[in-house]
């Protein structure tokens, strides 16, 4: 069988190749790429649910508690609650946690690597073509 033209096996490959290279530089930072990808959710939004960000990333909740508890531990992150729901944890950066964004902001050349020799329009249209693809699998 060739997967040379499967669809799934090639954005696996792709989601693959680039995760391993953004893990090996972000493991110079003492991060993973599952935090990291959290990280990126609250520099974006802080304060952002933890239900929130198991529904962006879309993880269990346990695992999502369990990526939550390491990265307070490594104190990047704490979590507080919600002053009107105490059930809610809201998830905010610490000093340390604002400091990676800065940090590791140049380790997104992974992205530019993947798309050396697209002109903007090849990207763009890639990109639009891998959301459209997404998102007949979302919301169904």
């Amino acid at each position: 069988m060739d997967l040379s033209n499967d669809p799934g096996f090639l954005i696996a490959k792709l989601a693959h190749a680039m995760s391993n290279e953004l893990d090996s530089k972000l493991r110079t930072y003492g991060i993973t790429f599952s935090q990291w990808t959290l990280l990126r959710h609250v520099w974006e939004q802080e304060g952002r649910s933890q239900v929130e960000l198991q529904a962006l990333l879309n993880l269990e909740a346990a695992t999502i508690t369990g990526l939550l508890q390491r990265m307070t531990n490594q104190g990047w992150v704490s979590r507080r609650s919600d002053p009107a729901n105490k059930r809610v944890q809201r998830v905010y950066l610490t000093e340390r946690g604002r400091a990676l964004e800065q940090v590791t902001a140049p380790l997104m050349e992974v992205d530019e690597q993947a798309f050396r020799g697209f002109n903007a329009d090849e990207r763009d249209f890639f990109l639009r073509l891998l959301r459209r693809a997404l998102g007949n699998f979302e919301g169904r």
